[in-house]
């Protein structure tokens, strides 16, 4: 028996002490079904069963997810036809005192994205089509005019007759009215602007970190709905929003300190990753242009994810390695040396380029 392997069992014996780490059947597992992968062909299959477990040590990361859920309403200038009737639809008195969340809102639950409302708004002006000179009529597309023609089709002359009756057809552009209301064609659409932050110092790639799942250790929604709406009638503006994000990081920070003890987690981590965040967070009310682009903030969430990194070290034939275990399925990171040695995925892949290489030199000597 090797040392290695006696001071394994006695550590198993001792109920782990100072020797080598017991093994932990996720760590076990997670090496397995990465050494396993056909195409790590030199990894040695069964890794986590036939290595020996040195160390684990549980580097315990937290990834903070913040986000805010937002509406976007975007106005393009327009005509439509115009009949000359009043216009029942929605209409704006004051362009210089609207603002696109007048209308229509019925803000989406949650936080996945969502088309909204389309609608028209009018400006309350009209004006004469352009393509038909307010006339309503054009020339028919069909006859160019016409109205009669012939055609010849071998010996025959065929003589046509148009069903627009007077070469002209209505208007494509007024509907035959010959006026055009002019507003605004306004779209709507939510989605969840997210960012993440992290307390983590280990060497597991950001990237790897940040994509991985965990167990979820704190989650706190604040929901905007009655307030913006009430405000975006007059307008929403920078202040207000800076006053809001003021306010909900107040309350934020409150429901953390009063759950993350029960979780077992450091609350001034997490109330320094709540502050940064909304130092950083950009106000994207500032950037609004009044009856083009306007942003609606709706709702905000914050989740905390416990996410497990384990470090381990071991041993395979007499030589150190080390990889990294993390989130909830076991994925596996290393960027260190690994353990290669002649396997039979390396085997399987041989014979199999082999047999096509011996078929190919048939082929050729039979012709």
């Amino acid at each position: 028996m090797s040392d290695a392997q006696y001071a394994y069992e006695q550590g198993l014996q001792a109920g782990g002490g100072q020797g080598l780490a017991a093994p932990s059947p996720r760590i076990v597992d997670a090496m397995n079904k990465w050494s396993g992968s056909f195409f790590k062909l030199t990894l040695p299959s069964g890794l986590g069963t036939k290595a020996t477990i040195k160390s684990i040590e549980d580097e315990g990361a937290k990834v903070l997810s913040m986000g805010m859920y937002l509406g976007h309403r975007s106005a393009n200038v327009t005509a439509v036809p115009y009949d000359g009737a009043r216009y029942e639809g929605h209409t704006m008195k004051d362009e210089s005192e609207g603002t696109l969340w007048m209308y229509n809102t019925d803000l989406p639950d949650g936080f996945a994205p969502a088309a909204g409302e389309r609608f028209f708004v009018s400006l309350g002006k009209t004006h004469k089509c352009h393509q038909c000179r307010g006339q309503g009529r054009v020339r028919c597309s069909s006859c160019g005019g016409r109205v009669r023609w012939t055609e010849r089709r071998g010996d025959n002359i065929i003589e046509k007759v148009c069903s627009c009756g007077d070469g002209k057809q209505n208007c494509g552009s007024c509907a035959g009215f010959g006026e055009m209301l002019q507003g605004l064609d306004v779209s709507t659409k939510y989605f969840f602007d997210e960012r993440k932050d992290k307390e983590y110092s280990g060497r597991l790639p950001e990237n790897l970190l940040m994509g991985s799942a965990g167990n979820l250790i704190f989650q706190h929604t604040a929901d905007f709905e009655r307030r913006v709406i009430a405000e975006a009638i007059d307008g929403f503006e920078p202040e207000e929003f800076d006053r809001l994000m003021r306010d909900t990081h107040h309350q934020l920070k409150s429901a953390a300190t009063s759950s993350v003890g029960d979780k077992m987690v450091n609350p001034q981590i997490l109330h320094g990753l709540i502050d940064g965040y909304f130092r950083g967070i950009p106000n994207p009310v500032a950037a609004n242009k009044r009856l083009a682009e306007e942003i609606l903030p709706v709702r905000m969430k914050c989740e905390v994810t416990d996410v497990p990194v384990q470090a381990v070290k071991y041993e395979y034939k007499g030589k150190d390695y080390s990889l990294y275990v993390y989130g909830n399925s076991g994925a596996v990171w290393t960027e260190g040396e690994k353990p290669s040695e002649f396997t039979w995925k390396l085997g399987v892949l041989l014979g199999v380029i082999g047999a096509i290489l011996l078929l190919i030199l048939i082929a050729a000597l039979v012709k």
